[in-house]
């Protein structure tokens, strides 16, 4: 006979309990014994049990704002399993917050009580530290998930993260009004005297809410470090007569240069695509010059871009 559970839920409100909390539903050992049994229920962490297996993660753990439903069941699991106290942080926080990052974390990242012996899980990386703010964060509908606030979040990824990584994650929880520039400020001020806080501040110095991806985090910080830092961001430039030609990503108006982050895909609206060639001859007709980066430029061939860049603009004042 099927054991009755109180569990039952349609797979997208997926159900993940504990021994304990099993128990007091009223399930017994030998009840829990039949349902494993049966596959009523799927052992998913140490003493954590759910309804059916986790749904699989997927390629992207963040997309549109909302955290990958997999995702979001293995970081509940893995919060029953270490037990009271543990906390998502990190990466994984930066996930549940809807905060857009360059690189996605490969495990479940958490805190866990500084006083906690066993830490050492498959697939975790959890941190030692004594407790700061937790916020119980409902995700997707579901029961909510213990996680660091949006604001630790952010100095717990600008300590750990590469500075270019961490001021992306930064940029998307300013552009999110998640958190505010004097919010960060006071917690690096809280920092003063450890080894972080040099790092965090850095990353202050360098965040930008108006930066409206990642990609253009990403350039912006390497532009920056490269001794080239932009005139201007999200710069509108009109005709002479006030008409709106658009607005560019980074520019020099001094020099009348323009660098655009190009995230197009092939899939893109032919309309879209229309749209930005128009735009670029309206800026070469007014004498802008428009250089455009991709992801793997960006990413993956740093000296291009940064030559590029430096050239054209020692170009012009050679020019000049």
């Amino acid at each position: 006979m099927p054991l009755d559970l109180p569990l039952a839920c349609p797979p997208h409100r997926q159900q993940i309990s504990t021994r304990a909390q099993l128990k007091l539903a009223g399930i017994t050992a030998r009840g829990l014994q039949s349902a494993l049994a049966r596959h009523e229920l799927v052992r998913v962490g140490r003493g954590v049990y759910s309804v059916g297996p986790l749904p699989p993660v997927g390629e992207h753990l963040l997309t549109g704002g909302s955290p990958d439903l997999g995702y979001l069941a293995r970081v509940r699991a893995t919060l029953l399993s270490l037990g009271q106290g543990c906390v998502a942080a990190r990466r994984t926080a930066a996930v549940l917050w809807g905060f857009d990052m360059a690189v996605e974390p490969d495990r479940v990242e958490v805190d866990v009580p500084a006083d906690r012996g066993r830490t050492s899980v498959a697939g975790v990386l959890a941190v030692r530290r004594p407790k700061g703010v937790v916020v119980p964060l409902r995700v997707l509908g579901l029961d909510a998930v213990p996680v660091t606030s949006a604001v630790q979040t952010v100095v717990d990824c600008a300590v750990a993260l590469p500075l270019d990584q961490a001021v992306a994650i930064a940029d998307s929880a300013l552009r999110n009004k998640a958190v505010t520039r004097r919010q960060l400020v006071k917690s690096a001020a809280a920092l003063r005297g450890t080894p972080g806080v040099v790092r965090v501040r850095r990353v202050i110095r360098l965040c930008d809410p108006r930066s409206g991806s990642v990609l253009e985090s990403l350039l912006r910080v390497l532009l920056v470090l490269a001794g080239l830092r932009p005139t201007a961001t999200q710069y509108v430039i009109r005709e002479a007569d006030g008409t709106w030609v658009g607005r560019v990503d980074f520019c020099w108006p001094g020099h009348r240069l323009v660098v655009e982050c190009d995230g197009r895909r092939w899939h893109d609206p032919e309309d879209a695509r229309t749209r930005d060639r128009r735009r670029d001859n309206a800026l070469e007709r007014l004498s802008w010059r428009v250089l455009r980066f991709t992801w793997a430029e960006v990413v993956h061939d740093l000296e291009y871009v940064i030559s590029t860049v430096r050239a054209c603009l020692r170009g012009w004042m050679a020019a000049a």
